[in-house]
């Protein structure tokens, strides 16, 4: 077996690390006030929204990025992406992860910008949504999990009735990150079958300033980029029958797919965060002093970063074997499951062992440790629970 990286993501990787340097970095630079200790107070208003200055910053490195071929790259040619394989993705996404928090998250857009369940686009909807999408003039959301459900997403209670030549929703969706922003939702509900049935859900494109669409409550979320997520409403939402996205009634199976991918990105973000904070506690352990000794030198230090390290190489190459098996249309189900379930505890595992070792130095927010403490807990949640992670190994091996 050949466990070299692709030479595509080598190149990229040092694509991307030149784009940072000249493009995103001075953009840092300029605007401390929304990387330090207090950028929650700087990046949202007294409504949780993110300030105009700040969603111009975003907006100016997704432009950027369209221009510098990023933006899209694991869309394909033939809609202007850059048909990147889900194994050069994730490496370039551990490259990516492997930094101080910063403006590059935008880089890619994330669960704004370009995703491949629009490839079930037809001519027209490539036109309106897909085509601006990749050139970074709007942005999209993912508008899936309810009050109700997350885990069990299809028992949705969301419902979209035919109504002539015209579809009418009605429920309520949370969490859904850049839900405030986006200029179109991907929105799915129930058009027909029972309660918890996998088909019978259709996804429907959904224009922001749509009558019957309204943003509600911003959420405060622990340890995120603040005012990124939000509850979306549908009250009588008219839709016409050309915005439903693919096949009505099939909507969950697309919804499936691109969670799928997602997980073997978080695995990957994973490792890439668990290496900044163990090469950062590495190089503190080394200088850091008590009793005239460096705390480097001790078992009790010593042994928590060989136990980190070893636990980072073991998520790195089950991450990307995962992504091995989906590029080479392999059954990937438990794999990426595997990988998502053991990248979260990685990521959570080392900023606990990053801050133990640092001390009470890790606990100030001067340091980016404490943040990365409280953002690597929702990784055991997004993108499907542990506990789902388990149950879809367990049917795998069963």
């Amino acid at each position: 077996m050949d466990f070299s990286e692709p030479s595509e993501a080598v190149q990229i990787k040092k694509a991307l690390d030149d784009f940072i340097e000249q493009e995103v970095a001075p953009l840092e630079s300029e605007h401390e006030q929304f990387l330090g200790a207090d950028y929650e107070k700087h990046i949202v208003d007294e409504n949780h929204r993110q300030v105009p200055e700040y969603r111009e910053i975003v907006e100016t490195i997704r432009k950027k990025s369209v221009e510098a071929g990023f933006y899209g790259m694991t869309m394909p040619e033939e809609v202007g992406g850059g048909d990147v394989d889900i194994l050069t993705r994730a490496i370039v996404g551990e490259h990516m992860s492997n930094r101080p928090p910063g403006f590059h998250s935008a880089i890619f857009g994330g669960a704004g910008g370009p995703t491949p369940i629009l490839l079930a686009c037809d001519e027209d909807q490539r036109e309106e949504y897909l085509d601006p999408l990749m050139d970074g003039e709007i942005t999209t959301c993912f508008a899936l999990t309810e009050p109700g459900h997350g885990s069990d997403a299809h028992h949705m209670d969301s419902r979209a009735e035919k109504d002539g030549d015209e579809w009418v929703i009605n429920g309520q969706k949370v969490y859904i990150t850049n839900g405030p922003y986006a200029d179109f939702a991907m929105v799915f509900a129930r058009t027909s079958g029972e309660d918890g049935d996998l088909s019978g859900i259709t996804c429907f494109l959904v224009d922001a300033d749509n009558p019957g669409f309204e943003i509600g409550t911003i959420h405060r979320a622990m340890g995120m980029t603040p005012g990124t997520h939000a509850e979306l409403h549908f009250d009588d939402c008219r839709v016409p029958e050309d915005q439903v996205l693919g096949e009505v009634d099939r909507g969950f199976q697309s919804a499936m797919d691109w969670i799928g991918g997602g997980r073997i990105n978080i695995a990957a973000g994973s490792v890439g965060t668990a290496q900044f904070l163990l090469d950062m506690s590495v190089e503190y352990a080394r200088n850091r002093e008590t009793f005239d000794t460096p705390i480097g030198h001790r078992q009790g230090i010593s042994f928590q970063l060989a136990e980190l390290a070893t636990d980072i190489e073991q998520v790195r190459q089950l991450y990307r074997y995962a992504a091995w098996k989906m590029d080479n249309g392999e059954r990937a189900r438990k794999e990426e499951s595997m990988a998502k379930l053991r990248g979260a505890k990685l990521a959570n595992d080392a900023a606990d062992i990053a801050m133990q070792v640092h001390g009470g130095a890790g606990f100030m927010k001067d340091m980016p440790i404490e943040r990365n403490y409280r953002s690597a807990r929702v990784f055991r949640i997004f993108e499907g629970t542990d506990e789902i992670q388990k149950r879809t190994i367990a049917r795998e091996l069963i």
